[in-house]
């Protein structure tokens, strides 16, 4: 999925976020249950393998800020990163740091509001780590994309040669690979 005004190249998804996948991510996002990503990360994984396969050098996360690790004890997208990289044999790499708090993306409406919210609130932690490498940034959920744009375009403007993301679950507005 490429859209105009969006940083990264394409996003890919296994499954909607509706229903009964809906109440899982909340589970493993806000009610502690971190172990989920064990079962997630092979999903991810043999989607990656099936759209993305050798077209990324880099597998990286989209990180939740200090305010948010403190509240929750773990960062989501990390952890998923973690095993879905396991499950495809690479190490993922922390490229991205959450420079400023902001509010909850999914407290607010619809893209433009997002957008403004997240906008500024990535760096990247090495340029030389990123320069001339095709990155996959990985993350929990996609809605709008706004997050995902900004983080792609943090990496991007610390010289990532391409930006390709993978979810393991996007809003019903946006289209399932």
């Amino acid at each position: 999925m490429f859209q105009t005004g969006d940083f990264y190249s394409d996003c890919i998804s296994p499954l909607y976020y509706e229903g009964s996948v809906q109440e899982s991510i909340h589970r493993f996002k806000f009610n502690g249950s971190q172990w989920y990503h064990r079962t997630y990360g092979p999903i991810l994984a043999a989607c990656i393998n099936e759209h993305y396969a050798e077209r990324y050098d880099i597998i990286s996360w989209v990180p939740v800020s200090k305010h948010r690790l403190r509240q929750r004890g773990y960062d989501q997208a990390k952890l998923l990163a973690l095993s879905t990289a396991k499950a495809l044999d690479v190490t993922p790499m922390a490229t991205l740091s959450k420079a400023k708090n902001v509010a909850a993306q999914s407290s607010l409406g619809g893209k433009d509001q997002r957008k403004a919210n997240i906008s500024g609130a990535y760096q990247c932690l090495d340029a030389t780590l990123v320069a001339g490498k095709r990155v996959l940034l990985i993350d929990d959920v996609v809605t709008t994309g706004a997050t995902l744009s900004e983080s792609a375009r943090c990496l991007l403007m610390a010289g990532a040669e391409e930006v390709l993301c993978a979810t393991l679950a996007r809003t019903t507005a946006q289209e399932k690979v």
